[in-house]
């Protein structure tokens, strides 16, 4: 605030003051009149009375002689007796001689209403006595006397009284400036205190916003990132809890059957709740919209959160493209959510089912282009991506890998004996007892039509028999029917590569494993047989080695015993 405007609110009040004190004023000298008006009459009436008593001639009166009688007079109080043709007869003021001199009185204005409407007012300069005075004057007329009675007085008691209002008004608005001024120092000071404080709130609450805004949206850009749950569950459990305060939180997203909800992230701590639950045991998504477990008003918490007793949780559900994807778990316990922080949790909640949505839907798209229709294994693609990156791997740790190629014995036949909707199943199920008997870490691939391959990391040629002969086993001993009808004894041939023997390279790992596929089933079928690839590998790097032996390339005997060692590990 301006200092200058300051004195804005005294120069008002200042204004004010002055112009109640004018209206004060007029109202003071308008009761002034009218109370020396209602004086002056009643002095006037008790001459009447005297003049009835001492007046008989129309020679001069002496109106000490009425004063003597009537001991109603005040010494203020001048009285002038007039005939009717204006010519004074009597004065209090007065001698005889001196009224003798006195002018004619018909044009005075008092005079004049008073021969005309019975009583006349007037206030003016008296140039006989020197001092301003107050006029009334009545028409007097009896068997004694006939003329006008006029009665003054001086309004120097008027004007001393007006003073003293002047002067307690003065002191009055002076006063009074002085307090308004004193008031708004305090006022102004205390307004700033407020202004400080209110704009420090401002800046604090700005900031908290910004802070909030840019969180949400490196939470959105992050999420929008994310290839997997785990990398989403890394976002989440880092920024969540900057937003809306290190609560215990979770995210269950709905199965694609639509009969279950799975705890898929969580933050804050081992969630409390149940981390599978079915779709109406939320009251969230039985109502379409948030669920307060507690309130002022009911007290009904979810049961899947029946675990927590009466504590306070609440569950928002994630909605993207129209459909509900999953819930927003929060619990509180006993802590309370600010109408802010719940805001701020419905928009992280907007941010989470858009940003899930699109991870489903690319998990989705990466299963399609990865996985085979038909039988849910990898697809070529897959295995020919993935065999590089096991090469790889396996070159830059110094270990083996191997490569089983399978292909179903007479599938053509089985096809025409009982149809293709049983080559189907035996396909899938094939592929289940494959993904079964074989590690975790192991890629089992669908390459095309009934044939088959499997990727072995860390497996060497030896190990790659054990677990082709396995299969092998396991295949026959498969007994399936459909509908009711038994499908008959399964076989399978298998093709056995192994990386660096057969080659360093996918592709010609895959075609030694397929050469060594067809000599199984042309001995005989139901059985496995190693690359024959091996051995020319084996040689060629021998070979090679010898070369290099010749040319000085390996500077010591020790290092050449080591890479001989090498090649015939391999």
């Amino acid at each position: 605030m301006k200092k200058h405007l300051l004195f804005w609110p005294c120069i008002g009040l200042l204004a004010l003051t002055i112009l109640s004190g004018f209206i004060m004023e007029r109202a003071f000298q308008a009761w002034f009149l009218d109370h020396t008006d209602e004086e002056l009459s009643s002095v006037a009436s008790s001459v009447k009375t005297a003049l009835n008593k001492t007046y008989h001639d129309n020679q001069i009166i002496r109106l000490d002689r009425i004063t003597d009688d009537t001991n109603q007079l005040k010494p203020n109080v001048r009285i002038t007796l007039l005939r009717k043709d204006g010519s004074v007869v009597g004065d209090s003021e007065l001698t005889p001689s001196q009224i003798t001199n006195q002018e004619n009185h018909l044009e005075r204005e008092e005079i004049r209403e008073a021969l005309t409407d019975g009583i006349g007012h007037a206030k003016r300069f008296s140039e006989t006595i020197q001092e301003d005075l107050i006029y009334l004057a009545e028409y007097f007329h009896d068997d004694n006397f006939d003329g006008v009675i006029r009665v003054s007085t001086s309004t120097e008691h008027m004007t001393e009284a007006l003073w003293g209002l002047r002067t307690i008004m003065a002191f009055i608005v002076l006063g009074m400036c002085i307090l308004v001024a004193l008031l708004i120092v305090a006022s102004q000071k205390l307004l700033n205190q407020h202004i400080v404080s209110s704009q420090e709130a401002l800046e604090a609450n700005v900031a908290e916003r910004t802070k909030e805004i840019e969180l949400l949206h490196r939470l959105a850009n992050m999420l929008a990132a994310c290839n997997t749950m785990d990398e989403a569950q890394q976002v989440v459990e880092d920024i969540v809890p900057r937003l809306i305060g290190n609560l215990n939180g979770a995210i269950a997203l709905i199965r694609s059957s639509r009969n279950q909800l799975e705890i898929k992230l969580d933050w804050g701590g081992k969630w409390p709740g149940e981390s599978t639950y079915a779709p109406h045991e939320c009251w969230a998504l039985r109502k379409g919209k948030y669920h307060l477990a507690n309130d002022e008003h009911t007290s009904l918490p979810c049961k899947h959160m029946a675990k927590v007793g009466n504590n306070q949780s609440i569950c928002i559900p994630l909605i993207a493209h129209g459909n509900t994807i999953g819930i927003l778990h929060l619990y509180l316990a006993d802590q309370e959510l600010s109408h802010e922080k719940m805001q701020l949790a419905f928009t992280i909640g907007e941010h989470l089912g858009l940003a899930l949505a699109n991870l489903n839907l690319q998990d989705k798209l990466r299963e399609q282009a990865i996985r085979d229709p038909l039988t849910g294994l990898y697809n070529r693609r897959y295995l020919e991506e993935s065999l590089d990156h096991e090469i790889m791997r396996a070159r830059r740790r110094n270990q083996c890998l191997s490569v089983l190629m399978l292909d179903m014995d007479h599938f053509k036949r089985f096809n025409d004996t009982f149809g293709h909707d049983a080559g189907d199943y035996v396909l899938k199920s094939l592929g289940s007892l494959l993904t079964e008997s074989v590690r975790g870490e192991d890629i089992v691939c669908r390459v095309g039509g009934e044939e088959l391959a499997i990727i072995l990391p860390e497996t060497g040629g030896e190990n790659a028999g054990i677990v082709a002969a396995k299969l092998c086993e396991n295949v026959r001993q498969m007994h399936l029917e459909l509908n009711g009808q038994p499908l008959g004894q399964l076989t399978v041939s298998i093709g056995i590569s192994s990386y660096p023997m057969q080659g360093d390279k996918g592709e010609s790992l895959l075609k030694a494993a397929d050469l060594a596929l067809y000599e199984a089933k042309e001995s005989g079928r139901d059985r496995f047989c190693y690359s024959q690839v091996q051995t020319e590998a084996m040689m060629s790097n021998t070979k090679n080695l010898v070369e290099k032996i010749m040319e000085g390339s390996i500077a010591s005997e020790n290092e050449t015993d080591d890479q001989t060692d090498k090649v015939a590990k391999g």
